[in-house]
């Protein structure tokens, strides 16, 4: 009896620790760990760091976690925990969570709500455009597949600019597919997006993100830029985070929406979320990956902005940098690679190995800086 007491115990015990889910309270910053401890290989980390430091690429910050320990921390050199960066189209999957709380709180119903049910009409729209918004859904904007004549430049597209009526510019567009039917990347369905829960709560999204992501989470430091003429902040870029604060929005996927006892969306969104819509690749305002057999989500912004989320490795990865197009490319890759084969090396490397790597995290990187930098890309530390 006793002896299946101790086996029901050690199963027990031994399914929680495995579940990846935090037992602690967290406050601003998780707690770390020696790699060996949560059964990392710092021999694979080390060789991942040795290749982007020989490549000189211009890596701010990389953060990875495994069972809510950090194992793995470094930042640029003069950088470090309390500096924000650019999130880019990352923003999207902030905009994706908070649409998730919204549904939690009953606000939003069913994803598949006419877009002109959820919002006022814009003054000035004509008719006929705004007709446009009964036919696409919040789930079409969310998914990337409104049928919008969408074409992505950033350099010359009215709708970054700040003083345009960005929800008039995204509605009036032509069609060129029925919505659902076609994807078409696009920062105008992801604005729609966010200009829906702005509607819903009657706050801009900094405000209704404030109240209910950013202080349960206890982030910090943190800011969302580019309003337009309106004071409507957009729901597909502008947003700033910590990297430590990038790593919290993936351990609450991780954890199906649980944060510190309380709930801040319900536990069936993140399924919800990386399902895959007009995409294989993409869900709601969340990419979809695998790499070696492992499938794994996140969060995606230009110039290599990352928030990874691998439930069955019960790892969360954060990435901030300044990359080349093609340097995009293969840096992302490359570290996805090297978690999994980390994760999955026969036996984690001990204390020697851990601490050859963690010589290699004081040291910082020293990347350079290939690509133009715009003021949204210094990072701030206040």
């Amino acid at each position: 009896m006793i002896l299946v007491l101790l086996s029901t115990l050690f199963f027990i015990s031994h399914a929680i620790a495995d579940d990846g889910r935090c037992r602690d309270i967290v406050g601003e910053n998780f707690d770390t760990a020696m790699p060996s401890a949560e059964n990392i290989s710092s021999d694979r980390l080390s060789s991942l760091i040795s290749s982007l430091d020989e490549a000189r690429y211009d890596v701010r910050a990389l953060l990875i976690m495994r069972d809510c320990k950090i194992v793995f921390e470094r930042y640029k050199d003069g950088l470090g925990r309390q500096y924000n960066h650019a999130m880019y189209s990352a923003t999207k999957s902030i905009s994706s969570t908070l649409v998730g709380i919204l549904m939690s709180q009953g606000k939003i119903r069913d994803l598949d709500t006419p877009v002109a049910a959820l919002i006022p009409q814009p003054p000035g729209l004509r008719g006929d455009a705004w007709s446009n918004a009964g036919r696409v859904t919040l789930r079409n904007f969310m998914q990337m597949g409104s049928g919008f004549d969408y074409k992505h430049d950033p350099v010359n597209n009215p709708i970054y600019g700040a003083r345009q009526d960005r929800v008039a510019l995204a509605i009036g567009q032509k069609f060129i597919a029925a919505p659902g039917t076609r994807f078409n990347y696009s920062d105008a369905d992801a604005l729609m997006t966010g200009t829906v829960i702005a509607s819903l709560t009657d706050r801009s999204l900094l405000e209704f993100a404030r109240s209910t992501l950013f202080a349960p989470l206890q982030m910090s430091n943190y800011a969302w830029w580019f309003p337009d003429q309106g004071g409507r902040l957009p729901g597909g870029w502008g947003l700033r985070l910590r990297p430590m604060d990038m790593l919290k929005i993936g351990q609450l996927y991780l954890q199906e929406g649980e944060w510190n006892g309380a709930r801040i969306f319900d536990e069936k969104y993140p399924q919800l979320a990386w399902t895959p819509g007009v995409s294989n690749r993409y869900g709601l305002h969340w990419w979809i990956g695998k790499v070696k057999g492992v499938p794994f989500y996140f969060a995606s912004g230009f110039k290599g902005q990352r928030i990874y989320v691998f439930p069955s490795l019960r790892v969360v990865a954060a990435l901030t940098s300044s990359l080349s197009g093609k340097e995009e490319a293969a840096v992302p890759l490359n570290i996805v690679t090297a978690i999994i084969e980390s994760v999955d090396a026969a036996s984690p490397a001990g204390a020697e190995s851990d601490a050859r790597l963690l010589e290699m995290q004081k040291a910082g990187f020293r990347g350079e800086t290939r690509v133009r930098q715009d003021d949204q890309d210094a990072p701030r530390r206040f």
